[in-house]
């Protein structure tokens, strides 16, 4: 019994120092004009995503202070090729 409940133990310390995390990034996410909650950790995989991804276009030399993305969608699917530019 007592080697179950030092186990136990083990296991919960874990599992709480593994949800500390450093946050670099304060990420807002907007739909349809609401603000959705996100939290810390959805909120730094975002902006890690998004500012990784900006990172290797060509246009960009450094990271980003700010990124604001807007996304609005088409009232009617339209085919266009894909590598030019609009």
């Amino acid at each position: 019994m007592q080697d179950q409940a030092n186990s136990l133990k083990v296991v919960i310390t874990l599992s709480l120092k593994h949800r500390v995390m450093k946050k670099n990034f304060e990420t807002e996410m907007w739909v349809n004009n609401h603000k959705l909650p996100l939290n810390h950790f959805v909120q730094e995989t975002l902006a890690n995503i998004m500012t990784g991804f900006l990172k290797t276009l060509k246009e960009l030399d450094e990271v980003p202070k700010s990124i604001e993305l807007k996304i609005r969608k088409l009232p009617k699917s339209v085919e266009v090729d894909a590598h030019t530019y609009p």
